[in-house]
């Protein structure tokens, strides 16, 4: 079974990066994209300025698994993140999240940032989780699976929830509801049955 993150957990990660600090804005923002809305390592990678609409709140996946494309609706709280690192993010990249460092010069630059690889994001999830003492080895797709578990906890459609996570078929979408289904398990061996 795919590993998830217990709320608590959730909690502390989000509570690591700095938003005092350039990288922490920026993290804090690509964190909550794939807590709050799922989205793959590679798609918070490939993401363009002109697939975020903060105005409207909603995000647009250019070309996800299968060339998929897939519009989204943005949380509030996701949405202001992302308003806060887009004021502060370099403007001379085509990508929305970007480096902080310029690979050339290895001066700290906001004239121009480089994309922000899947390599940096599963990094930053890495040094992230371990700082917030979480025992579990966690990666980005943990965060992917956090939100599918979580959607269907809270009482979500597994079809769209499907649509959300840009899956193909339905049996991938399928273990967030047995994962969800594995608390109801849990619970039920604890209940005390009334005996004669």
């Amino acid at each position: 079974m795919p590993i998830i993150l217990e709320p608590e957990e959730v909690e502390k990660l989000l509570k690591i990066p700095n938003k005092r600090y350039l990288s922490g804005k920026r993290n804090i923002a690509v964190l909550s994209l794939m807590l709050n809305m799922g989205l793959r390592v590679s798609e918070v990678s490939n993401l363009k300025p002109s697939d975020v609409n903060l105005t409207e709140h909603k995000l647009r996946i250019v070309g996800g698994e299968g060339s998929v494309d897939r519009d989204l609706v943005i949380p509030f709280y996701t949405s202001e993140l992302l308003k806060e690192w887009w004021k502060a993010r370099p403007k001379g990249s085509k990508y929305f999240f970007t480096t902080i460092k310029d690979i050339k010069s290895g001066y700290f630059t906001t004239k121009k940032g480089n994309k922000m690889s899947i390599r940096n994001i599963q990094v930053m999830v890495k040094k992230y989780s371990k700082r917030a003492k979480i025992k579990k080895n966690i990666s980005p797709r943990t965060l992917r699976h956090t939100f599918g578990t979580t959607f269907i906890r809270q009482g979500g459609n597994v079809m769209h929830l499907k649509e959300i996570l840009g899956h193909r078929d339905i049996s991938t979408t399928q273990v967030y509801v047995t994962l969800a289904l594995k608390d109801v398990e849990e619970a039920m061996s604890k209940f005390e049955e009334f005996k004669i």
